[in-house]
């Protein structure tokens, strides 16, 4: 009779050897297998399309050179025209005119300018009395336009806000590079000039060359004003002259038809070194 020891011990090694060899086969598969993925896995990467390129930067907008047309229009002596890039980089033309451009006649203007773009145009219109006496300073304006220190309005408030009635009209007069005499007129929206200086207060109007006039400043000892009605668009217009325009003092206000003959044989015979500027400025009530 065999030794039941032995018996159960062979049986076990069997056992064992035959689970080590299931064990076997099963590893060698599935290795096979992995291989295979793996093998394949190669493949599909070496058949792989190569990466896209990466796409090119947008292209910066051009911006248009605006000085050819700011230029042109600066010739409409009866409009305080600007240029200028909107955020949308379309180029747009505002401000007001006295005259008769309309926004159309602008917008066409501007595509001469622009490779045939064609200009946001958004503009005031004001009274067409005060284009005559823009008329009249035409010639001293442009020149004064060139000069390497121009003579110049400066309101503290941003270009375009309205003055509001009960305030003060204030702001500064930049001279030109020679002495000078000032003439200042205030062209109201109804058809009057009234005479900021010389006024009754203030007799002379003489400025230094480079020098900067402050008008209607209360406590200065001089002449203020206050905005009123009638409101709408108005005009200041300054003339410096190397000697006063006219000899005899102007009533502080007149009707503009009453003084602009005036004007126009007091400019035919300034001296040649005469300039000019003007500003529009709109009122309402407050």
């Amino acid at each position: 009779m065999k030794n039941a020891y032995a018996l159960t011990t062979w049986r076990l090694r069997c056992s064992a050897a035959l689970l080590a060899a299931a064990v076997g086969v099963s590893v060698t598969a599935w290795s096979g297998h992995a291989g295979a993925a793996s093998d394949a896995s190669v493949d599909s990467e070496t058949a792989a399309a190569p990466p896209l390129p990466a796409p090119d930067d947008p292209p910066v907008p051009t911006v248009p050179d605006l000085s050819a047309l700011r230029t042109a229009l600066a010739e409409f002596h009866c409009a305080e025209l600007d240029v200028a890039i909107g955020k949308d980089q379309r180029v747009a033309i505002s401000g007001l005119t006295a005259g008769d451009t309309d926004p159309d006649s602008l917008a066409l203007l501007a595509q001469d300018f622009l490779t045939g773009q064609r200009a946001a145009v958004v503009i005031e219109q004001a009274s067409p009395a005060l284009c005559e006496p823009l008329t009249l300073i035409g010639p001293f304006r442009s020149a004064n336009a060139g000069s390497a220190t121009p003579l110049s309005i400066r309101f503290k408030e941003a270009a375009g806000t309205p003055f509001e009635g009960g305030q003060d009209l204030v702001f500064d007069i930049a001279a030109p590079d020679f002495p000078a005499h000032l003439q200042v007129d205030y062209f109201t929206s109804d058809g009057d000039v009234i005479h900021l200086l010389p006024n009754p207060l203030e007799v002379s109007g003489r400025v230094e060359s480079g020098t900067v006039r402050r008008l209607g400043e209360r406590g200065a000892g001089g002449r203020f004003w206050s905005i009123g009605p009638p409101y709408g668009h108005e005009l200041i217009v300054v003339i410096a002259s190397p000697t006063p325009l006219f000899t005899a003092p102007r009533p502080e206000a007149e009707a503009a038809s009453s003084y602009l003959p005036a004007l126009k044989q007091a400019l035919d015979s300034a001296a040649p070194a005469t300039a000019a500027t003007a500003r529009f400025l709109k009122t309402r009530a407050p």
